[in-house]
C-alpha cells in the first residue's frame, strides 16, 4: 500500500512540475515579443480635412497617436495593433471621434471622423544608432 502511494507520488510530482514550466514559457514569450513596426511612423491624412500623423508604436504593439491640423497638435491618443505580424491597426476613436483603418505593413488606408473621411499614408523613421 505504501509502495503504491509512493509510486504514485514520484508519478504526479513530475507532472506537475512540467505544467508549471509551460505556464512560465508562455509568460516568457509575450514579453519577449518585439513588434515588427515598433518604432516612429510619420506621414499625412488627407480628404476633408488635412494633416500630419505621428504613430510611434512600442515593443508590445500599442500605439501613441498624434494628430496635428495647421502645425498644430489636435490630439494625442492611444491605439494598437492585432497581435500578429500582419500591421493591421485596431480601430480605436480617439477623443475627438478620429479613426484610422489600414496597415503599417501597406503604409496605408483610411480615417473617418464623424462625418468627415480621407486616406492617409505613413513612412517609417529609423532610429539613429
Amino acid at each position: 500500500m505504501i509502495k503504491n502511494c509512493y509510486f504514485k507520488f514520484l508519478l504526479i510530482i513530475p507532472l506537475l512540475m512540467l505544467t508549471s514550466c509551460r505556464e512560465t514559457d508562455d509568460n516568457n514569450a509575450d514579453e519577449n515579443y518585439v513588434s515588427p513596426y515598433m518604432g516612429k511612423w510619420v506621414g499625412t491624412y488627407s480628404g476633408e480635412l488635412n494633416g500630419t500623423l505621428i504613430l510611434n508604436v512600442s515593443k508590445s504593439g500599442s500605439m501613441e497617436v498624434t494628430r496635428t491640423v495647421n502645425n498644430n497638435v489636435e490630439e494625442v491618443y492611444s491605439a494598437s495593433l492585432q497581435p500578429n505580424e500582419s500591421g493591421v491597426i485596431n480601430s480605436s476613436v480617439s477623443p475627438k471621434g478620429f479613426v484610422l483603418t489600414g496597415s503599417l505593413k501597406t503604409k496605408s488606408g483610411t480615417w473617418k471622423q464623424y462625418h468627415f473621411r480621407g486616406n492617409w499614408s505613413l513612412k517609417f523613421l529609423p532610429t539613429p544608432l
